[in-house]
């Protein structure tokens, strides 16, 4: 398989460039085999757009814009498997604000701020950041252990593991995940053969 990685800045024409190609894809076999475009999740339907504004094309059949997430189902379903039950985001909001409540008592230093409007939004921005990375509450912990980081950092560290090992608690506890464990729930059903890419130097 030959992989082709464009590289440039922002506004340096990588978007075009791919748009340019799924045109001249699209009119050369309206009706070949599928293609996938991969784009944020908030770009999908703006991207349409951007291919329909050209007269020349019609309509397609062929392409489908994706976003990470939907690829993950769309993955799982070609291969019949179930896609998880998912939390929303004004769910997981919802279970986040009761956490902290909960273990309001156990924090070290977000105790204070536990209750401010607001902070259940910025934890869980911070929790999807430590979930797309696959970091674990052990190993959080295990940071909050380490004596050369000043006592605040590692205070925060602590509360951090204890918050997100009680949010995958929840989510076990109620067969729920997290959309963040899409991608890497497909990846885990994909055959070994489809995980090993190796890139041309």
């Amino acid at each position: 398989m030959r992989v082709r990685l464009l590289f440039g800045p922002a506004g340096s024409g990588k978007t075009r460039r791919c748009l340019d190609e799924i045109r001249a894809a699209l009119a050369g076999a309206p009706e070949g085999p599928p293609l996938l475009f991969l784009a944020p999740k908030q770009a999908t339907f703006q991207i349409e757009r951007q291919l329909l504004a050209d007269p020349a094309l019609a309509g397609f059949t062929r392409l489908h814009i994706l976003s990470v997430d939907r690829l993950a189902v769309r993955v799982l379903r070609e291969l019949g498997r179930p896609a998880p039950e998912l939390l929303a985001e004004e769910g997981r909001l919802m279970v986040l604000r009761a956490l902290l409540h909960t273990h309001h008592g156990r924090l070290q230093i977000f105790r204070a701020s536990a209750r401010l409007a607001g902070f259940a939004v910025e934890l869980s921005r911070l929790l999807r950041l430590f979930q797309h990375h696959r970091v674990t509450p052990g190993q959080l912990a295990e940071l909050a252990r380490a004596p050369a980081l000043s006592a605040p950092l590692r205070g925060k560290l602590a509360d951090l593991a204890l918050l997100l090992a009680a949010y995958q608690q929840w989510l076990e506890a109620h067969g729920l995940q997290d959309a963040e464990v899409l991608p890497a729930a497909a990846a885990a059903a994909l055959p070994v053969s489809y995980t090993h890419l190796t890139l041309p130097t």
